[in-house]
């Protein structure tokens, strides 16, 4: 190829995108909303559980021991129980609002 062609077909490319349109801009990012659901720290903090008697115990000292544990089995339960009613609702009002 001489160097006659070359700049002929240079002047030729340049002209063509010349006339071109540019590209259309691309669409806008869609909106994501994030929610944050997280239970709060007082709903999840963990508690002690009751101290097992040690020794010489008493049939009493089984009965407060055991008494004192399904109160904090209870307690616990509840908790979860908590926890998952606030989760239940922070979910709701994030698809309410997505409606929207």
């Amino acid at each position: 190829m001489s160097l006659r062609t070359i700049v002929i077909l240079g002047v030729g490319a340049a002209l063509s995108a010349c006339g071109s349109t540019p590209p259309e801009p691309p669409p806008p990012p869609p909106s994501i909303n994030v929610y944050s659901c997280a239970t709060p720290a007082g709903m999840t903090e963990r508690e002690d559980s009751p101290l097992v008697p040690a020794g010489d115990y008493t049939q009493q000292d089984v009965a407060l021991y055991i008494t004192a544990l399904h109160q904090w089995g209870t307690r616990g339960w509840l908790k979860v129980a908590r926890a998952r009613e606030h989760a239940d609702k922070c979910a709701k009002s994030a698809d309410d609002d997505d409606n929207d």
